[in-house]
């Protein structure tokens, strides 16, 4: 008697039906991972912001709402030093927030980045953003709706 070797038609079909649905399983979760992997970038771009601006404020005993700009020790020039306003992986615009009554220059700052800034990647648009303050409080604006109720360690 004489076998057949090789699949048929349904066995093929059944395999490209279980792969489907492993890939419409994983394809989701791999890009939720991308997303909180590229928070970090703004996180990152933060920390060294505000670092900036401490030694900024120890130099010239006021806080800077420039971030580009360089400075020099008579404090004439003011800003963080920092050569471009993007995060390192181009998601994320940094910026320092307008001064205001409850939080001025001299003794205060909040900056932010934006994803959704001029010059990002895109990557992270509608992702929200994150917040720096000059008391060290770390805030994510998860809802995308100007609230910051969520801490940079959320998940979305």
């Amino acid at each position: 008697m004489e076998q057949n070797r090789g699949f048929t038609l349904i066995e093929l079909m059944i395999v490209v039906i279980i792969i489907g649905v492993l890939a419409s399983i994983a394809y989701p979760a791999y890009r939720n991972y991308m997303s909180q992997s590229r928070r970090s970038d703004a996180q990152i771009a933060l920390t060294q912001a505000a670092a900036a601006q401490e030694k900024f404020f120890s130099d010239c005993r006021t806080y800077t709402d420039k971030v580009t700009a360089a400075y020099n020790q008579d404090c004439t020039v003011r800003g963080l030093n920092i050569t471009d306003a993007l995060s390192a992986e181009r998601h994320y615009l940094l910026s320092v927030l307008a001064a205001t009554a409850s939080c001025p220059l001299a003794t205060c700052f909040e900056m932010i980045a934006d994803p959704n800034g001029a010059g990002t990647t895109g990557r992270q648009r509608n992702d929200g953003k994150f917040k720096i303050t000059a008391t060290g409080q770390k805030q994510w604006d998860k809802a995308n709706d100007g609230s910051y109720s969520a801490k940079w360690t959320d998940k979305k």
